[in-house]
Formats: structure tokens, C-alpha cells, sequence
């Protein structure tokens, strides 16, 4: 079998993997709002989709959030957040760095 046939199904493979992982799914949700946003503008942003903010992490541009609606990612993406993933994927960015 052709080497390249084997890398480019491996590929697939994991990148389905990673947007099932990814993917936005229950009420909390990860949010990434354009680089260079600051707190203010990430929690405008989340109240605007009809959310609320949950916890910030050490990037002032993504945080947690959470909605009751149904909808709320396509929401947030409409107000302009760049991405929105499981919450879960939030671990790595929660850790704030003690000074």
C-alpha cells in the first residue's frame, strides 16, 4: 500500500478525532475572541451571544462560558469569537502562572 494513501487516511483520521474532541457540546463552552481583545471585550462578547461568563484564564482573549440556550456556539461565533470547543479543552489555559 502506498505510504502517502496511509498518512492521508491518518490525517483524516485525526483531524475527525480532534472535532469530536473539539467539538462545542452541552452548556459550557470555551471561548477565543480575536487576539488582542482584553477581559472587557471577551465578557461584552459572551453577554452578547445571551451567555455568562463562567472563569477566566490566562489569556485576557479565552474564557468559560456558559449558556442555557440552545444555540449559544453559533451565537458566539456571530458576535465574533474566532473559536468556540468543549470546555474540557480549557485545562491547559486555566493554570495561572504564580508570581
Amino acid at each position: 500500500m502506498n505510504r502517502c494513501v496511509i498518512a492521508a487516511n491518518f490525517a483524516l483520521f485525526l483531524v475527525l478525532l480532534t472535532l469530536a474532541v473539539a467539538w462545542p457540546s452541552g452548556r459550557f463552552v470555551l471561548v477565543v475572541a480575536r487576539p488582542g481583545s482584553d477581559a472587557a471585550a471577551t465578557h461584552a462578547l459572551i453577554g452578547r451571544a445571551g451567555g455568562a461568563f463562567v472563569s477566566a484564564t490566562r489569556f485576557s482573549s479565552v474564557a468559560v462560558a456558559y449558556s442555557d440556550g440552545d444555540g449559544f456556539a453559533g451565537r458566539l461565533m456571530a458576535e465574533g469569537a474566532l473559536f468556540v470547543v468543549n470546555h474540557a479543552l480549557a485545562a491547559g489555559c486555566l493554570q495561572k502562572e504564580q508570581s
